[in-house]
C-alpha cells in the first residue's frame, strides 16, 4: 500500500507500517493524504484523506470514479476547514481521528469501506 503526503510516496509492506505512518500523519494539525496500492490518484479504490486538529474527513474512491462516498460523522456545526482553508467539508462529513485510524486500517485489509463507520454515498 502506498501514503502519498505532500507529493511524496511512502511504501507500507506491512499493516503495522501502514499503521504507524497513518498515525503520524494523523497526530498532526493538517495534512492531506492518498492512500493506494500504486499511490496514483487516478488509481482506483483510493483513499482520500483530510486532517485537522481536531478530526478527519475521508473520501472512498471505489473501483471507478463513479462510486464515490465521504464519511458521515456527528460535528454539528456548518463547515469545517482544512490546510490551512483550502478545503472546506460540511461538518456533518468529519469523524474523530480514532474512528478514522480504524477505517483506514479496514481499507488496507480489503480496499473497501469500513464498516465500523457511516458512509454517505455522494454519486
Amino acid at each position: 500500500m502506498i501514503v502519498s503526503v505532500d507529493h511524496n510516496n511512502i511504501s507500507c509492506e506491512t499493516i503495522d507500517e501502514f499503521e504507524k505512518v497513518i498515525k503520524q500523519q494523523l497526530s498532526l494539525d493538517s495534512s492531506e493524504i492518498w492512500v493506494s496500492e500504486k499511490g496514483d490518484t487516478d488509481e482506483y479504490p483510493c483513499m482520500g484523506i483530510l486532517v485537522n486538529s481536531t478530526g478527519v474527513s475521508l473520501n472512498h474512491f471505489g473501483e471507478d470514479e463513479s462510486c464515490y462516498a465521504s464519511c458521515s460523522g456527528d460535528y454539528n456545526g456548518e463547515f469545517v476547514t482544512f490546510c490551512d482553508g483550502q478545503y472546506e467539508v460540511h461538518a456533518c462529513q468529519v469523524i474523530s481521528k480514532e474512528d478514522a485510524l480504524k477505517a483506514l486500517l479496514d481499507f488496507y485489509k480489503d480496499k473497501g469501506r469500513s464498516d465500523s463507520i457511516k458512509w454517505d454515498q455522494l454519486y
